[in-house]
């Protein structure tokens, strides 16, 4: 169904009030010029009552903001108001005017009467109304059944928004489980394109393109966005010659389609795997049916990449979530899984006058060392018993031995205790090796590892060592992926002591590092610093 003029808005009371709408109205009036008085005047009026409705009672005569969305259709004129309001019940039901003298309650009644359809909604915690007033121009008979779809469509597509962000897939760099059946797609039907496509807000963006066409366009101009409001295969042989189609035809790269819906875990619509072609063509039965078996293909990897979202998600909640408040120390910490989630992690915890320190690597990266990873901090956090990290380490090694050996893996780990009185750090480095002190004074002291990796052999006997960390020091520890992002020698740990020498704080040096990573993640990529505060 055409539709004429369409504005939304954003309104928040104060400052906005009913004249802010009545504003916008002569906006869409002035566009509107072939609509009937009678009808314009109703809206209007049901459209400011609404709106005035919302201001005072949604949230208790409260600061209140909503959005506003009008549209002008050949048949009707709707209107859409969403709000956060604490109201979440409204009885429409057998609404009266009251007495001619009556100050209050009359606001719903009017709104009924001008209307053709008055509709609320409560959503997760948002109000959702629809108002509906059929034109003049419409025939008669569809004067007082006018079906609203606004309601409807925006809690559908709420719905279909909220699964596609919680899916965490939007603006990921490409992979190749996604690339491999664009590509077998394009040779299998001999198009010149094949797309994983995700609808989002106002945008297409693909999470796998192999042929002609651009990573992101407007909603306005993909299929995508018509395939995504059916279960079924939408097929279109050539779309210059059907006229619900000709306007997204592009003779460059778009005349035939044809794609298959895409499913949130939910159910919900949030994409399309699609194939297209610059010439028009035949698409049979049985090609039909090899594209919904890719595209189950695909919908097998997106739920793999749920899961993966939902293990990150686990994964970096085992991190450190709040600063240790210790007086005279900041510190820091980051983990970039080199995928959805890996085998490194930093962790630290107060323990007597300070605080317990560990940063470990497990061998491998994803799903099973991400495993191995959490299984080493619960051991390491439930040996904080002990007095020393000597002890801490040896209970740790004798607990993880057996799995460790079973899994065929090895855990590098540097675990530490701080005094944040003196400065004195004690630590263990079981094979990790890739921690180095850069002094207030320019010079820098890296900690050696002389023990191996934890699972290398059970029969170790762990050695203590001891560093003071003096005013103005700053300790960093990393994982080899950050080494990576340099040159892969050792010789990078020396670009981490300029780094903290240029730098104010911790954070500074873990946005420094965080953005070397972007778009280079061969490995995880882990760091720990603990800097003392300058003296005086």
């Amino acid at each position: 169904m055409t539709e004429l003029v369409s504005r939304t808005v954003r309104l928040s009371s104060p400052p906005d009030s009913v004249d802010t709408v009545q504003d916008l109205l002569a906006t869409i009036w002035a566009q509107t010029p072939g609509l009937d008085d009678a009808d314009r005047m109703a809206a209007e009026l049901a459209i400011v009552e609404l709106a005035a409705n919302v201001i005072e009672h949604a949230n208790g005569g409260g600061d209140i903001a909503f959005s506003l969305s009008i549209v002008v259709f050949e048949d009707r004129i709707e209107a859409t108001v969403t709000d956060s309001g604490s109201v979440e019940r409204v009885n429409l039901d057998d609404r009266a005017m009251p007495e001619s003298m009556a100050e209050r309650g009359r606001g719903l009644p009017l709104m009924q009467m001008l209307s053709d359809s008055v509709e609320h909604h409560r959503v997760e915690g948002s109000n959702h109304w629809t108002v509906v007033r059929a034109r003049r121009a419409s025939s008669p008979r569809a004067r007082r059944s006018m079906p609203s779809i606004s309601i409807a469509g925006v809690i559908d597509e709420m719905a279909r928004q909220r699964a596609l962000d919680d899916m965490g897939i939007l603006d990921t760099p490409p992979e190749e489980r996604f690339d491999r059946v664009t590509r077998l797609a394009a040779q299998l039907f001999g198009v010149e394109s094949a797309a994983v496509n995700m609808i989002d807000h106002d945008r297409q963006w693909s999470k796998s393109l192999t042929g002609l066409g651009s990573e992101e366009i407007a909603r306005s101009e993909s299929m995508c966005t018509i395939t995504v409001q059916s279960d079924e295969a939408l097929v279109v042989p050539d779309l210059l010659a059907d006229e619900r189609f000709a306007a997204k035809a592009n003779p460059d790269t778009l005349r035939f389609y044809a794609g298959f819906p895409l499913y949130a875990p939910g159910g919900e619509r949030i994409g399309a795997f699609c194939v297209y072609d610059s010439q028009p063509r035949h698409f049979s039965a049985r090609e039909t049916e090899m594209l919904r078996d890719l595209a189950a293909w695909v919908q097998q990897e997106l739920t793999v990449s749920q899961e993966l979202s939902r293990a990150s998600e686990v994964q970096q909640g085992l991190l450190p979530q709040k600063l240790l408040s210790m007086p005279g120390w900041q510190i820091a910490g980051v983990c970039i899984p080199a995928r959805a989630v890996g085998g490194d992690f930093y962790d630290w915890y107060p323990v007597g006058e300070g605080a317990a320190f560990t940063l470990a690597d497990a061998m491998g990266k994803g799903i099973a060392a991400s495993i191995i990873a959490a299984t080493v901090r619960a051991v390491l956090r439930s040996a904080a018993r002990f007095a020393d990290v000597v002890g801490a380490v040896d209970a740790a090694s004798a607990a993880l031995s057996i799995d460790l050996d079973n899994a065929g893996v090895f855990v590098t780990a540097f675990h530490a205790r701080l005094d944040m009185d003196s400065g004195t750090l004690t630590y263990v480095d079981a094979g990790h090796g890739l921690s180095i002190v850069s002094r207030a004074d320019g010079s820098s002291q890296r900690l050696t590892s002389t023990a191996p990796p934890l699972g290398v052999d059970p029969e170790t006997e762990w050695t203590q060592q001891t560093v003071d960390l003096d005013p103005g020091d700053t300790l960093i520890v990393v994982s080899d992926g950050v080494l990576d992002l340099y040159d892969g020698t050792l010789a990078s740990l020396d670009n981490l002591v300029a780094l903290a020498m240029l730098s104010r704080d911790p954070w500074e040096i873990i946005e420094a590092i965080r953005a070397r990573a972007r778009g280079f993640s061969a490995d995880d990529v882990t760091v720990l610093i603990v800097r003392r505060d300058d003296a005086g």
